[in-house]
């Protein structure tokens, strides 16, 4: 009886048992890094358009404000979250929403910070937003630097609201007549992106975020 050659016999069931496992584990990282890939692509393209949206919706609100000719309060929120701005677009002598050309020329801008976003008259304008430490997300100045109190350059909302001078600043904690005839910038300072503290630059694409600080100072005021 003739005994087959050893290279001629076929792969045992162990041999194949552990063929077919190593191929599995072989599938299962090939697909999980794949999959890994495709997702950080996703979140890249994700952020990307959210910051784009958001330099877009900044500018605007930047722009706007800057074409404004006084500020005014919005009711019912504080103007640590909002405030109010009208500008005569078409030149008609009436301020509408909208005007014939369809611009809105009375504008409420307001942060949100429940929902993490900057409205425009009720409307998202900038999504994914989050204070800055010790910052507001609106905070206001004047260039009447005979109200510099600390005489550090700069004359705070603050510093006019107690500077006990009548016609200047009332005392009631409140940003309001008579301080708002004096405020001429209105300064920015907010994140978007992540939710917690600070935008490296070495953070994860889950973590990445962009910080936008600006000041823009109203058109008959400068």
């Amino acid at each position: 009886m003739m005994r087959p050659e050893r290279g001629e016999s076929g792969f045992t069931l162990i041999e194949t048992l552990i063929a077919l496992f190593m191929l599995s584990v072989v599938s299962i990282a090939f697909y999980t890094l794949l999959f890994s890939v495709i997702r950080g692509s996703e979140n890249s393209r994700a952020i990307a358009r959210q910051s784009e949206e958001a330099r877009l919706g900044f500018n605007r609100m930047v722009r706007d404000t800057r074409e404004a000719g006084s500020i005014l309060p919005c009711t019912p929120s504080a103007f640590a979250n909002c405030y109010r701005v009208q500008i005569d677009f078409d030149n008609s002598g009436t301020i509408s929403n909208p005007n014939a050309n369809g611009d809105y020329e009375d504008m409420t801008f307001a942060y949100a910070g429940a929902d993490h976003v900057i409205t425009l008259n009720g409307e998202t304008l900038i999504d994914g937003v989050y204070e800055v430490t010790g910052k507001n997300v609106f905070s206001y100045e004047s260039n009447a630097l005979q109200y510099d109190a600390d005489a550090d350059g700069v004359t705070t909302s603050t510093e006019l609201d107690t500077s006990g001078i009548a016609g200047v600043g009332n005392g009631n904690g409140t940003l309001d007549n008579p301080e708002l005839s004096y405020i001429t910038n209105i300064n920015y300072a907010f994140r978007v992106g992540a939710s917690s503290e600070g935008c490296s630059s070495s953070a994860s694409v889950e973590d990445a975020c962009e910080t936008f600080f600006a000041s823009a100072q109203l058109r008959n005021r400068r």
